[in-house]
């Protein structure tokens, strides 16, 4: 298994470079204890294992490559995930440090980086769970594995657990159901609504998070959305159309373009939906920390040039604005990205982000535009 042989290298590195017979035997009890997960009881899946803790942080830009769930000595769940994510050991080991401060007490934190590896190790617990999360990364790869074990209550605990949540759910079903009938009007409940969008967009997992709303993501990674919008336009024309541009398209110079031609795009395809009777949403783009590396104060200030111009158009156009900014910025004097929401690169939102400010944010939006019209 790919555990096994991680763990197995970082044996030979750490006992090849610090010589501690001590580091050797830890790293294998470790091995040791990743075995235990791939029992006769195991369920191996594509996704996250089902009953996988959700206080467990899962970064939105990680591709889960396999995982399982099996009992672990003594009787209790185990689950084991298996990801792959597309950056820096570095900001990612941040991330995880961050995350992990919110909802576990973490015992242990380590790190190597060695000629041609780097790691990052970190041992956490609840009062249900034991986790490790275990990242490694070649020297000149672009991609950091994350191997995640997680240990806690017995099988029988947990299915008494679920018990308990499905009453609980029963209890107040109904109240539910009341808090959802008024949530948004039932001519939103009838809107088809198309979502144009990248990274962002499509890690909000909107459907996910409003079930009753009818909202088709359209990935599109570039500035130019044009053909997208032109093709749903085409075929499933929706009543409602999104649009949403990335910060990783600032400033549109590092692209060979300029301001004056996004905003010209932006203008084309207002003028697209409306020509079909389509109501067009516009969205502010989300700040970046410019503090963290992977971004600049020249694309902060583009997309704050980018976001005011926005506002001022919708003003003049009477169009809804889906104000992402406002949402997940520090505050109207610091229009940077809120360190709260941030998944760790400075730029894109964490899960967090999406349920504690931009859900709040859908449902007005929609509903303003539906007052609006095209």
């Amino acid at each position: 298994m790919k555990k096994i042989a991680a763990f197995l290298i970082v044996v030979f590195m750490l006992v090849l470079v610090c010589g501690c017979s001590k580091v050797a035997s830890g790293i294998t009890e470790a091995v040791e204890e990743a075995t235990e997960v791939g029992t006769e009881d195991s369920q191996i899946t594509s996704g996250l294992p089902s009953g996988f803790p959700a206080t467990v942080p899962i970064h939105s830009q990680a591709d889960i490559m396999e995982s399982e769930r099996g009992t672990a000595d003594g009787g209790g769940v185990s689950y084991y995930v298996h990801m792959e994510y597309d950056g820096g050991i570095g900001q990612l080991s941040s991330w995880y440090e961050q995350e992990l401060e919110k909802n576990w007490q973490v015992d242990s934190v380590s790190s190597g980086d060695y000629d041609d590896w780097a790691e990052f190790y970190v041992d956490a617990q609840d009062s249900e769970y034991h986790l490790s999360v275990y990242l490694y990364q070649d020297a000149g790869s672009s991609y950091v594995s994350i191997d995640i074990n997680v240990e806690g209550k017995t099988e029988e605990a947990e299915e008494e657990t679920g018990e308990e949540e499905e009453e609980a759910e029963e209890e107040t079903g109904e109240e539910e159901e009341e808090e959802t009938a008024v949530a948004y009007s039932g001519e939103l409940e009838d809107a088809e609504i198309a979502f144009v969008c990248a990274s962002v967009g499509s890690a909000w997992s909107i459907g996910d998070h409003f079930p009753d709303l009818s909202i088709a993501v359209n990935d599109e990674y570039q500035f130019d959305k044009g053909d997208v919008i032109r093709d749903i336009l085409g075929s499933n024309k929706p009543d409602i159309m999104i649009i949403k541009e990335c910060a990783a398209y600032f400033p549109p110079e590092d692209y060979g373009t300029s301001m004056d031609a996004y905003k010209d795009l932006i203008r084309d395809w207002v003028n697209l939906c409306r020509g079909e009777g389509v109501i067009p949403v516009l969205t502010t783009v989300v700040p970046v920390d410019p503090d963290n590396p992977e971004n600049s104060d020249e694309q902060l200030e583009s997309i704050l040039e980018f976001n005011d111009w926005i506002h001022e158009y919708c003003e003049y156009e009477d169009i809804s604005v889906l104000d992402l900014e406002t949402a997940l910025r520090v505050s109207g004097d610091d229009r940077t990205l809120d360190p709260d929401y941030d998944s760790g690169d400075g730029l894109h939102p964490n899960d967090l982000a999406y349920t504690e400010e931009l859900d709040d944010i859908l449902i007005p939006a929609l509903e303003e535009a539906l007052d609006i019209g095209y």
